[in-house]
């Protein structure tokens, strides 16, 4: 069996001396897995981030298979001086490498998470908003959609302040007062990401309320159930 696709590095295993395991998460076949040959001059080749065209070959489609490999682009470089930028690529790479299944497309998550590496990369808009959309998405192509549109008790849209952490769905300010200290904030960021507004730039303590909240339906829906502990990069991002 052997296809060819574009994939970005999500995670790279030095396996032996001359080779490493390499997971890439694919344009049209999802998080694939595969050997590929380490050289003296391709160790830059492998780095988390990078943009390959690879072609996966195999007898059997459940093998672990081949890649061979040619680098597309390395974005590194543009922002591993940055350390939350940097923390941030990691983070997501290793929640992508633990948590989606094998083999499944995934077209709109990719789509999203190139955009996300360029405007990382270039630097011409603010990219937190994209990172939090990034998480959002990945809960909902893993079947876990966050239901923020309209309160969860009376249907209105207006004066969202909560959210509920048993059903992951908005609560009003009326309604979610009595129970606050049960309850999850909702960060106007993540209100607005929710909605697509994602050019707003904010403070870093409003992506930090953001984080929390899309960390803990990553970790309830995903980790947790997976019986996996929570990528610690992806805590490091609120600690900087």
């Amino acid at each position: 069996m052997r296809w060819k696709d574009e994939g970005i590095i999500i995670a790279a295993k030095k396996y032996g001396d001359k080779s490493l395991i390499l997971s890439l998460f694919m344009k049209n076949h999802g998080k694939c897995r595969g050997l590929t040959r380490l050289t003296n001059d391709s160790s830059y080749k492998f780095q988390v981030s990078n943009l390959l065209h690879a072609e996966w070959s195999a007898k059997l489609p459940e093998n672990l298979g081949f890649f061979k490999c040619e680098l597309i682009e390395s974005p590194f470089h543009h922002f591993f001086q940055d350390s939350l930028k940097s923390i941030t690529i990691v983070s997501f790479s290793s929640i992508l490498e633990k948590v989606l299944p094998e083999s499944e497309p995934c077209a709109v998550l990719y789509d999203n998470f190139q955009y996300f590496i360029d405007v990382i990369k270039h630097g011409s808009e603010p990219w937190q908003g994209h990172y939090l959309n990034l998480e959002l998405l990945l809960l909902a192509q893993l079947g876990f959609k966050l239901d923020l549109s309209k309160c969860a008790v009376t249907g209105v849209k207006e004066n969202l302040q909560f959210i509920s952490p048993k059903t992951g769905r908005a609560v009003s300010k009326k309604v979610g007062d009595y129970y606050a200290d049960k309850l999850l904030p909702f960060p106007q960021m993540l209100h607005d990401v929710y909605n697509n507004n994602l050019q707003n730039s904010y403070s870093y303590q409003e992506f930090q309320l953001g984080l929390k909240v899309t960390g803990y339906f990553l970790n309830k829906y995903l980790f947790s159930q997976l019986n996996m502990r929570f990528p610690e990069s992806r805590n490091l991002i609120l600690s900087l």
